[in-house]
């Protein structure tokens, strides 16, 4: 889908076509986050962003957890 950009109060704007809007649960006031990668622009919504933050911290609090375990099965058997 091919969109121009407008100005709106000093800002560039995209605006979001409606079933975009709704596929990605969006309401007006929503809070989002833009993140760019490369050349592109990756919006997701605030509780994403939350829920994968919350889920790297408790991957890496079980790593820690378990880390002896892991080195001992990273070893092999001699």
């Amino acid at each position: 889908m091919l969109k121009q950009t407008i100005t709106l109060d000093d800002s560039v704007s995209v605006c979001i076509p409606q079933e975009i809007v709704e596929a990605l649960g969006f309401t007006p006031g929503s809070k989002i986050n833009l993140e760019v990668v490369g050349h592109t622009l990756i919006i997701r919504s605030a509780t994403e962003v939350q829920r994968t933050e919350e889920f790297v911290e408790t991957f890496q609090s079980i790593l820690e957890r378990r880390k002896s375990a892991y080195e001992e099965l990273a070893k092999g058997e001699s």
